[in-house]
């Protein structure tokens, strides 16, 4: 599941970074998914624990810096999604929206983190340290924060959106930090229980719960985060016009005749590949029914006519029939 996250995240921040680069969108989220792929490195499910902390001191401080970049990450996705819904304008946001509040936060969770007995590298970090008071009151305010957190974004992701894409990514992420604050909550009690010196059944299940609820949490979120640029990349693309666009090609060679006998050479890659593929698949259909209208060519194969009918189709989004013309006319 971490694996899964991390790479998933991964696709997100390239999607969001080429937006950014080109067309000048959300640099908030760019910021949480660069950080949080980091985070999720961190893990030692893409690269070994040991060989990470090794390289800076082999004491678990490797734990450190991915629960620092993790609560960085949940405050830029919170950044991201205030700036979206939010009506305030910049001189009058609230304090714990600035940068110094999160340096607050990554102190409050680091100092006590610098108080304990160190260890050697471990994987299992909290459950065999956490009788140290240090130990614990560090996990518990870096849980207890990044819940809060998780629970701010929940909070602004609740309500209508204009757009299906804004409203889809909305309820995903939101889903995702609300397990996310669940994992947290569960950690927290976990921690206690071991804290306090207790071992009943309890522990064990609130052990195994976390990583379920935690890291699916980042797969929601990571995923709602990738809906946006990942649909907006798509539509750039125009994949589906294109294809509409090859499939006239293959379909009615009498366009090429057409376009000979007038003395154009036909540039198939650059119809397929090329700009405003829309306009072209507009373009095709018109010049398929000028044909026909000018009995140039009364019948079509079956194939043929079924492919022109979707493509009037997905520019239409209706059932007129063969010959007629389309709303508006476009020249060749």
């Amino acid at each position: 599941m971490i694996q899964a996250a991390f790479w998933l995240l991964t696709v997100v921040f390239a999607a969001r970074l080429y937006l950014v680069a080109r067309h000048n969108a959300s640099t908030a989220f760019l910021g949480a998914t660069g950080v949080g792929v980091v985070g999720l490195f961190c893990t030692g499910q893409i690269v070994s624990e040991s060989t990470l902390d090794a390289l800076i001191g082999g004491t678990n401080w490797l734990h450190l810096v991915r629960n620092l970049l993790v609560t960085t990450a949940v405050w830029l996705v919170r950044e991201g999604v205030f700036r979206a819904v939010s009506t305030e304008s910049e001189p009058s946001r609230r304090l714990t929206h600035k940068p110094l509040f999160l340096a607050a936060l990554l102190l409050a969770i680091a100092i006590p983190f610098t108080l304990q007995s160190f260890v050697p590298t471990t994987d299992a970090f909290i459950p065999e340290t956490i009788q140290q008071p240090a130990v614990y009151i560090y996990a518990t305010v870096y849980m207890a924060i990044l819940g809060g957190l998780g629970l701010s974004v929940l909070g602004m992701s609740i309500g209508p959106r204009d757009s299906r894409t804004v409203r889809a990514s909305a309820t995903v992420v939101g889903v995702g930090m609300g397990l996310m604050v669940l994992g947290c909550i569960d950690e927290i009690i976990y921690m206690s229980l071991r804290f306090t010196g207790f071992h009943g059944s309890l522990v064990g299940v609130t052990y195994l719960l976390f990583t379920p609820l935690f890291y699916s949490g980042i797969l929601l979120t990571s995923l709602g985060l990738g809906i946006p640029p990942i649909v907006r990349l798509w539509r750039r693309m125009a994949l589906v016009d294109r294809f509409w666009i090859l499939v006239l090609h293959c379909k009615f060679p009498v366009l090429r005749r057409t376009e000979k006998a007038q003395g154009e050479r036909l540039a198939f890659a650059a119809d397929v590949l090329g700009p405003r593929p829309t306009e072209r698949l507009y373009t095709l259909v018109i010049a398929i029914g000028d044909l026909r209208a000018a009995g140039k060519q009364a019948t079509y194969s079956p194939p043929a006519e079924r492919a022109l009918v979707l493509a009037q189709r997905r520019l239409t989004n209706t059932f007129e029939p063969l010959g007629l013309e389309l709303r508006k006319r476009a020249e060749i």
